[in-house]
């Protein structure tokens, strides 16, 4: 059995999120072993994730939900820290996020029947939003009202001292939320940092991938299809089926190394982003300088 003595559960979005995260902290040094058994996983993670599986009815549950709701997406381990990376969903999952962090909470909770996390267990909880069109205040105050929906009433008062980048201690959980923007902007998406960043050295494969993303309306397929936002000029959506350009462009360029794989492998494994390239961006030193604050 693995052993750990703090366990940080970090709560994203999407796929591309928990793959650029996975990314940063394999490159500060960080291991994963997927192959062992969930039972053989320290306590009370084991549990966590034995216990949030089985609390659905069987004929309730499916694949997608096992995936995005129990089970996470990366697990990764530095001395005595484990780390559970999950892929939690974006606005619409506000009610799966507090379930998850209450199912964290009753670890502590002084009941006998009750699953007890160790006395020297250290567990931190941390959010990675988007800041998206709403800014870093307005997802800050998103992170703040899923936590009071969490914790009991007498923790308001210290939810809202949380600030972005920073972690404090609810109810002997530490809680912390990073936005990731575009850099010296208040708005923006993780695409916003990972292109320029898998772009550096390679600009003559991005420029192909643009050139090739832009031949909607020369086609016989999309022509005359493409929804655009109130500009006119950035494509919403093809066919009636939502439209992301920078998505779009970070699976383009990973088919030229991972064949068949989706932008998720495109971000963990492909060679745009080299350990250098983290270590010495700024944003990812402050992703991982914020994750080191939960680390013991």
């Amino acid at each position: 059995m693995i052993m750990a003595k703090n366990i940080i559960f970090i709560l994203t979005e999407g796929d591309h999120d928990a793959a650029f995260i996975y990314r940063i902290l394999k490159a500060n040094g960080m291991t994963t072993n997927h192959r062992i058994a969930v039972k053989d996983y320290p306590f009370p993670l084991n549990e966590l994730i034995r216990n949030r599986i089985s609390s659905i009815p069987m004929e309730e549950l499916n694949m997608e939900v096992a995936r995005s709701r129990f089970l996470p997406s990366y697990i990764m381990q530095t001395g005595d820290n484990i780390i559970s990376v999950y892929r939690v969903g974006g606005d619409s999952k506000e009610r799966v996020r507090i379930d998850f962090i209450k199912a964290v909470n009753a670890l502590n909770i002084s009941d006998p029947d009750a699953i007890q996390a160790l006395k020297d267990t250290q567990i931190s909880i941390l959010f990675f939003f988007d800041a998206d069109d709403k800014g870093i205040n307005r997802r800050m105050e998103q992170i703040k009202k899923e936590l009071k929906s969490s914790f009991s009433e007498s923790e308001t008062d210290n939810i809202e001292k949380l600030v972005n980048r920073e972690i404090f201690p609810v109810e002997n959980i530490n809680v912390g939320g990073f936005i990731f923007v575009e850099p010296g902007k208040e708005t923006g998406l993780l695409e916003d940092i990972l292109i320029p960043l898998m772009k550096q050295g390679n600009d003559d494969i991005f420029c192909a991938a643009e050139t090739f993303l832009e031949i909607h309306e020369s086609t016989v397929l999309f022509k005359g299809k493409i929804t655009y936002d109130k500009t006119k000029t950035v494509k919403k959506k093809i066919n009636e089926k939502k439209y992301a350009h920078k998505k779009s462009l970070v699976g383009t360029v990973g088919q030229l190394q991972m064949s068949g794989k989706s932008s998720t492998v495109c971000i963990s494994d492909a060679d745009y982003l080299t350990e250098e390239k983290i270590k010495t961006d700024t944003t990812c030193m402050d992703i991982y300088d914020f994750i080191k604050k939960a680390l013991k």
